[in-house]
């Protein structure tokens, strides 16, 4: 009963949103989320997607080894991927809302899904490592954080790995890849990331590499690639969103 009066009481005072699309939200909700956006974020949790590169799938698609039509086309050098799922509602604003808005309070629930979302792959506990994705430390000081890190941060709470900060590093600021063509996108991020101070960490351990998004793979493929030569055993992804890309590689 008193707990029932707690939260009455918050929601007069400080009445709960959706996090999502800002409509008012169960204060008891798991998520913070209101009806309509829990909804659809479970339905986007249901959609298949390829166990290799992490692209959403249709029925048949994948063949016995368990890779899809664009992991056969464009061969990808990491082992595995997860995701929570498609880069569409209400995903897509909780992200957006992170990266945009100062929302380290959404990054956190993001980072809750995606460690749910780890948890439950075969490989979870072959993690060592987990890295995320670096920004470069211009748009780092202009976000004020740097939301894959804070994701990663919490799938090592969740007991999964170490949590590897500096082990790789963007010596150069890059455009958005989101306002890049196809063709663009892989030169973009070419040679963009090194290794980074704390890289020694990593030789012969397995490491999960964790980012928000994932369109073409560019970025998820130039920072395998860096880890695998700084000594890396096995990389794993753990992407939050993959977006819709009809031209994905080469990775």
């Amino acid at each position: 009963m008193l707990r029932a009066l707690g939260i009455g009481l918050r929601q007069l005072v400080l009445p709960a949103h959706c996090a999502a699309c800002g409509a008012p939200s169960p204060a008891e909700s798991r998520l913070p989320l209101c009806q309509p956006c829990s909804r659809a974020l479970a339905a986007c949790l249901e959609e298949p997607f390829c166990l290799r590169c992490g692209r959403h799938i249709g029925p048949h698609t994948v063949d016995k080894q368990g890779e899809c039509l664009f992991c056969r086309l464009y061969p990808i050098r990491h082992e595995a991927t997860v995701r929570v799922g498609s880069y569409e509602e209400p995903l897509k604003s909780l992200i957006l809302k992170c990266k945009h808005s100062r929302r380290p309070d959404v990054a956190s629930l993001l980072g809750r899904l995606l460690s749910e979302r780890v948890a439950l792959t075969p490989w979870a506990d072959r993690v060592d490592v987990v890295a995320p994705v670096p920004l470069h430390w211009s748009r780092r000081l202009n976000r004020g954080f740097n939301q894959a890190d804070m994701i990663a941060g919490l799938v090592v709470a969740a007991g999964i790995g170490r949590l590897g900060r500096r082990v790789l590093r963007r010596v150069r600021p890059t455009p958005l890849q989101s306002g890049l063509p196809a063709s663009a996108r892989a030169g973009n991020v070419r040679g963009a990331f090194r290794p980074g101070s704390n890289a020694a960490d990593i030789a012969g351990c397995n490491v999960l590499l964790v980012d928000d998004v994932m369109t073409s793979g560019s970025t998820v493929a130039e920072c395998v690639k860096v880890l695998k030569k700084a000594g890396a055993a096995d990389v794993y992804v753990a992407i939050v969103a993959t977006a819709s890309f009809d031209h994905p590689g080469p990775w």
